[in-house]
């Protein structure tokens, strides 16, 4: 079928993409231990397929949410098996998926609540006598909606209708048993109902194969739920397009502002957009967005504190959970892809190399629960009585595949060059191959080779005050520079200006009246850091390029240094920063500091790398603030 609106630019096939140099090994890393090890296989799945047999998660009063983590592997699965071409993998969700409709009810119904009904919140305060405190937790129809799309996912795959049919009728119960006991979706789960809105996605999705009416009456019904006139919260078309702060919408923003479940909302309308054309869904979600980097984006480059949208970027002490990266990259390339306005790209870039990249450890076996501005990342094992998933954990393949698919588009009117480490591709009549060290020194080779004549678009991110092009000077830092390709092979050289800056506060930080404050607590709660390393005093961040930059013991920096040197900040320095060999992180440089008064000198290095690893036993591993 046809969707009422056309993206302004395509991706290519993910089996026609290939990422290479350091970050590529990092990514093959947790892909072998996550997916394709044995242990991936044998333990880590297993355990997400058994809860479906077991049907547990409403043993008591408080819905938990293990039915979320068999979609989420094999969503993140399925599209890493794409872009690997693994015939193995590709038998393993084959089976996978028909063993999961296997555990089917008669009427259709897979899940792993005991009782499909049970989709309403507790109440608080009975809810306290089963758990201790006062949960409103129900995930039912938010692991429904894992489930349909990683059945979904298996089927695109391998195009088995068995599988498309095991996700019918599993939706068809659900939508029977919503109409038949007249229950509002909204009203269903926690959070506003925002978690079991999000299933609007993966119907349009199922409506995209089935052509089922019922499957878009139901999809349109969630967005015009989101346009009330009562301002029954979460009302985001009707409060998207008022273009006002979120965390403003309702009082209490800590009780309702769930940030990774409204993102997953807004990936859901830009979907519903394109199917229906209803330009209100389009512009809700792009005034939220512009909303969410003003006043959301916070100092590690992700958006929102501790997955709550409650003024994320007022304070200097950040801790995101990686679900709000990768769903906030998500809608940054869902927007890109509708749009072609390289602005998305530019918060895509950050977005990835920066609290994604930190999140996603090393030795590719886990990751964290939240990143942070100093000490060590949150981590977080056994969620929900899980011994091997973790709700981000288990999203972070796919949030590979999603930075990999915007490095390099293609539009009606040439091809969109976007981020610029390492990699190849190929087009229908189209190949393009980046090499060089981007984010060594600035420097990039692209290698295009075109069937016919064509343009090719590069992007020039808004901190290269003067990008050279094969020779030449370009001064449009934020747009695209257009170069006109004749047909056969052409060799482009770019030099980008990476900009050595100090980003300084320069307002006094926003202070909280104890220690008991929200915000401290969510702050250091979970591999607990001392109080004392958080800073409440105007200080900088340093920057190279797209990277932000860090002290970290990895690279030699002492405690000492991390919390008593003085700080750079309001200085006027002027700042050089030249890069130098680390083998413990990927990008480390000197820099400079100097003014009419001192010259000072320190080495730093990249965020993501300097960060990225379970540190047990050392609650301080690095630090941003200078």
């Amino acid at each position: 079928m046809q969707d009422a609106v056309k993206n302004a630019v395509f991706p290519p096939a993910l089996s026609d993409l290939e990422i290479r140099g350091p970050i590529a090994r990092q990514m093959d890393s947790f892909f072998y231990e996550r997916i394709f090890s044995d242990f991936a296989k044998n333990e880590i799945y297993a355990e997400t397929e058994e809860k479906f047999r077991l049907r547990e998660d409403d043993q008591n009063i408080v819905g938990m949410w293990r039915g979320e983590f068999w979609g989420k592997w094999v969503i993140s699965a399925c599209r890493v098996c794409r872009y690997k071409k693994d015939e193995e993998l590709k038998a393993f969700l084959h089976q996978a998926a028909l063993k999961l409709i296997s555990t089917a009810d008669e009427n259709g119904y897979i899940g792993t609540y005991k009782n499909p009904l049970n989709c309403f919140a507790p109440d608080p305060d009975e809810a306290e006598k089963a758990v201790g405190w006062k949960s409103n937790w129900n995930w039912n129809i938010w692991c429904r909606k894992y489930t349909l799309w990683g059945l979904l996912e298996c089927y695109e795959l391998t195009g088995d209708e068995a599988i498309l049919q095991g996700a019918v009728r599993t939706t068809d119960q659900l939508l029977d048993m919503l109409e038949d006991n007249h229950i509002r979706l909204g009203s269903t789960g926690t959070f506003c109902g925002m978690p079991s809105g999000s299933i609007l996605k993966p119907m349009l999705i199922l409506y995209r194969h089935t052509e089922n009416p019922r499957y878009l009456h139901f999809a349109v019904a969630i967005g015009e739920d989101w346009d009330r006139e009562d301002g029954l919260a979460p009302n985001l078309v009707k409060n998207g397009l008022k273009n006002i702060l979120v965390h403003t919408w309702y009082p209490n923003p800590e009780k309702w502002a769930k940030a990774y479940e409204m993102m997953s909302c807004l990936d859901g309308l830009l979907e519903l957009y394109r199917v229906t054309g209803t330009e209100k869904y389009f512009t809700a979600v792009k005034n939220i967005y512009e909303q969410l980097k003003k006043h959301e984006r916070n100092t590690v480059l992700s958006v929102g504190f501790n997955d709550l949208f409650i003024h994320g970027g007022e304070g200097m002490n950040a801790c995101s959970e990686p679900c709000d990266v990768l769903h906030w990259m998500r809608v940054c390339s869902e927007l890109y892809k509708l749009t072609g306005d390289p602005e998305y790209m530019h918060t895509m870039e950050e977005a990835f190399l920066n609290p994604f990249l930190a999140a996603s450890f090393e030795n590719g076996k886990w990751g964290a629960r939240a990143v942070r501005t100093v000490g060590r990342h949150q981590v977080a094992v056994g969620q929900s009585s899980m011994k091997y998933s973790h709700c981000c954990v288990n999203n972070m393949p796919r949030g590979y595949m999603n930075a990999l698919e915007s490095f390099v588009m293609k539009g009606e009117k040439g091809i969109y060059v976007n981020l610029y480490t390492p990699f190849a591709c190929k087009f229908d009549d189209a190949q393009v191959e980046i090499g060089g060290s981007y984010l060594e020194n600035g420097k990039v080779s692209i290698l295009v080779e075109t069937e016919k004549a064509d343009t090719l678009f590069l992007r020039l991110p808004p901190w290269s005050r003067e990008t050279i092009i094969n020779g030449k000077k370009v001064c449009a830092p934020g747009t695209y520079y257009a170069m006109n390709l004749s047909a056969g092979k052409q060799e482009i050289y770019v030099q980008f200006d990476m900009n050595p800056r100090l980003v300084e506060e320069t307002e006094e930080p926003v202070t909280y009246p104890d220690n008991g404050h929200i915000r401290v607590k969510r702050m250091l709660q979970g591999n607990d850091i001392p109080v004392e390393y958080l800073v409440w005093e105007k200080k900088a961040r340093m920057f190279y390029g797209p990277l932000l930059l860090c002290r970290s013991k990895r690279i030699g920096s002492t405690e000492e240094e991390m919390l008593s040197a003085p700080t750079v900040c309001g200085k006027g320095y002027a700042v050089q920063a030249e890069p130098v060999e680390a083998d413990a992180v990927r990008n480390a440089y000197r820099v400079t500091f100097e003014n009419d008064r001192e010259r000072r000198e320190m080495i730093l290095c990249d965020y993501a790398t300097g960060t990225n690893l379970w540190s047990e036993n050392d609650p301080l591993l690095f630090h941003i603030w200078l």
